[in-house]
């Protein structure tokens, strides 16, 4: 392999490059040596020894050179983000594209009680299992060499996530093939709720890719249950004599509210992976049982 070649055409300059080159050599090639090291990416051992000290120092790399990920990752170097990681964002920002289109999809079916169009979102899913496939592939190939144990764990869950809110999509759309239809005197309300629970997934993913600490997810989780009793509030004033529609708009409440609290569990999830806050082992269903 052309490691000189890799690096150079990656997003990486300069010694940061070079560096990068360094534990992937280690990853890769399991060197003895750092001649080996230096003859693979064509620099000098004493540059290859330059770069190594302080990561040596740290308990990073250690001889015979091999690398601690754990620690690795704790240093947040940039080719970490651009060789790493890379694929499996990706394809979560694929997921969160494909979910963010069948929402809108659902949520037209369901104002037009568009059978046909709630039939087509179902198929669409299918999509979002192989994408969840594509990244447990990753993770299970020479990915995993580069990522702590930790990372893995979490975005194979992350994944799962996704694909679980894309479930919930096709949940409703089957509601709607089976005859569920809102009347309209409750469209503003259906219109508020599908619009948070967009801002939620596009929240969720955001914490995922750019790692952020701060994040609005809870305040939008507050604001989805509020209007979620406003909208049951209301169906109920209209006291229709219909047990089917109860059976039927009681699911369609349930996938709402567990899309919520899968997009509330992936924040959680990227804030105990990246910034050490726990996450309860509560679920928040129950935790809202309890206030």
């Amino acid at each position: 392999m052309n490691y000189k070649m890799l690096f150079c055409d990656s997003m990486l300059r300069g010694k940061e490059a070079t560096l990068a080159g360094i534990i992937r050599v280690i990853i890769e090639e399991e060197p003895e040596t750092q001649d080996e090291i230096a003859e693979k990416l064509g620099i000098s051992r004493r540059y290859v020894a330059k770069l190594l000290k302080p990561l040596i120092d740290e308990g990073i790399v250690k001889h015979p050179y091999v690398v601690d990920m754990g620690k690795l990752h704790k240093l947040n170097l940039q080719f970490d983000e651009n060789l790493l990681m890379k694929e499996i964002k990706t394809t979560l920002e694929k997921m969160e594209k494909t979910l963010l289109n069948n929402l809108d999809l659902v949520y037209t079916a369901l104002k037009n009680n568009d059978k046909k169009l709630a039939e087509d979102v179902i198929i669409k899913d299918y999509a979002l299992n192989k994408m969840e496939e594509e990244i447990r592939l990753l993770l299970s190939m020479n990915a995993l060499k580069y990522l702590p144990g930790a990372y893995a764990n979490a975005f194979a869950t992350i994944a799962s996530n996704l694909e679980r809110l894309g479930d919930y999509i096709a949940n409703i759309a089957e509601e709607i093939v089976h005859g569920l239809k809102l009347d309209e005197d409750i469209e503003e309300e259906i219109t508020i709720i599908f619009n948070i629970l967009r801002e939620m997934l596009i929240e969720a993913i955001d914490v995922v890719i750019s790692k952020k600490k701060e994040t609005k997810i809870h305040k939008l989780e507050e604001q989805l249950h509020k209007n979620l009793d406003l909208l049951l509030n209301k169906v109920l004033e209209n006291k229709r004599e219909d047990l089917n529609f109860y059976v039927q708009f009681g699911m369609f409440l349930k996938d709402i509210e567990r899309f919520g609290d899968r997009c509330v569990n992936i924040v959680d999830i990227a804030l105990e992976l990246y910034h050490n806050i726990p996450r309860s082992p509560i679920p928040e269903r129950l935790k809202r049982g309890m206030l």
